[in-house]
């Protein structure tokens, strides 16, 4: 099969976690024979020596890791793409002779920021897609199901409850209607919906009635894990507690709170170690700075590859998730799980469901330094829970089933010669 993936943003100019799972389908899906062609959107302006698209004027052609891209320069976007679903007409209209010219048999949309465009020219030219929901974007624009006042939310209510609690800048009450009409209509044409874990499942199937939604957990490259060493904790001589915090530095992520809470337990013997690049906000990174400055426990490790991180995981006793918001999934939590790295995370989002079905972990408050200080301390004073959580960690799905599954999706709806 001829198979087109469309996400937001793509290496290698952003390498978070939607674009990791896409990285991972494209290759597992080459390697089961298809062509897969990934669809995205490029802010920086594109390198000279990338060319340029016939069809689509400043769409760029690369190769990442064995992956043909083509990205479409954000300024030909509507400006309210980071946000909504407004499209370009013309851009749709060119995007349409390229798709036809690749004759694909099935795009798959892992993420809609920025790409309605690009789902407007898969409908008109009736080509069959799959939609992925790996975060709450389509329901919410926020992202994360959380208001403006910092409030989980229940869901959008056809953009009531939006109007209501979230009615801020351009947004009025018609237009964020609007916006959820858009979304229903952009999942009501999909072929089949899928998200990566039944917290998702339950909550888009509240704010989207009448759509049913498949669960389809991202699968992790687990030969990838083999050549890492885990660190073997009773083994060792009484040390400090080595706590690992991985992923962007952003505010939502919360590693504030964390680096609080060790304040809190000045005396404790346990060492952070921070794995992570920094994105957006230079204010919040400085606040970072100087509370890791302030704490001499705590050790920037900075951002890494794959193979790096996985090592200095395996280093590691206890993965610490202090998220602000509901995590969907989490790549790093279920890559420390296959380490067989247990986790402290924050009492929301899909990983406190893994860590209360399983018992191999600790739910925190968010947002609350003393309630993680607390934990902290309990996990401390019990360094035994260390391997009662580990010998309790779910094996997560590989990749290859992941593949497999969307392979066996694709063929159902797919347009085959």
């Amino acid at each position: 099969m001829r198979i087109l993936l469309i996400v937001h943003q793509f290496f290698p100019e952003f390498s978070g976690g939607t674009e990791r799972v896409t990285l991972q389908l494209a290759r597992v899906l080459q390697h089961a024979g298809h062509a897969v062609h990934v669809l995205s959107c490029r802010s920086a302006p594109a390198l000279a020596q990338w060319p340029e698209d016939a069809d689509v004027r400043q769409a760029w052609h690369y190769v990442h890791e064995g992956v043909p891209v083509t990205v479409i320069a954000r300024h030909r976007l509507p400006a309210s793409a980071e946000f909504g679903f407004d499209v370009d007409p013309a851009l749709a209209a060119e995007l349409a002779v390229w798709l036809r010219r690749e004759r694909f048999h099935v795009a798959h949309v892992l993420h809609t920021m920025r790409m309605a465009t690009a789902v407007m020219a898969v409908q008109q030219i009736s080509l069959p897609y799959v939609v992925t929901l790996t975060d709450f974007f389509l329901a919410c624009h926020q992202i994360n199901l959380v208001n403006v006042q910092g409030a989980p939310c229940l869901g959008p209510q056809e953009g009531q409850r939006c109007a209501r609690d979230c009615q801020v800048g351009v947004w009025t009450g018609q237009a964020l209607a609007q916006r959820y009409q858009q979304a229903q209509a952009m999942l009501a044409g999909a072929a089949l919906r899928c998200v990566p874990s039944h917290f998702v499942q339950a909550r888009v199937e509240d704010a989207f009635p009448g759509l049913d939604f498949r669960v389809v957990p991202h699968g992790l490259e687990l030969l990838a894990l083999l050549p890492t060493v885990r660190r073997q904790t009773d083994d060792l001589e009484p040390g400090p507690l080595v706590l690992a915090f991985a992923g962007t530095l952003i505010v939502q992520k919360g590693l504030h709170v964390l680096i609080e809470a060790l304040a809190l337990i000045p005396d404790a013997d346990i060492e952070l170690r921070v794995m992570g690049g920094r994105y957006g906000d230079s204010a919040y990174h400085q606040r970072i700075d100087r509370l890791i400055a302030a704490d001499r426990r705590v050790k920037m490790v900075g951002q890494m590859d794959q193979q790096a991180l996985f090592a200095a995981l395996s280093q590691c006793d206890l993965l610490c998730l202090p998220s602000l918001v509901p995590e969907t999934f989490s790549l790093t939590f279920h890559e420390a799980a296959a380490l067989g790295l247990p986790a402290l995370v924050a009492n929301h989002g899909a990983p406190a469901e893994v860590v209360r079905e399983a018992n191999s972990g600790l739910c925190v408050t968010p947002d609350s330094a003393p309630d993680w200080a607390q934990a902290l301390q309990q996990v401390l004073d019990h360094r035994e829970l260390l391997a009662q959580w580990k010998s309790r960690l779910p094996m997560p799905a590989r990749i290859e089933e992941e593949g497999f599954f969307y392979e066996s999706l694709y063929r159902t709806v797919a347009l085959l010669e």
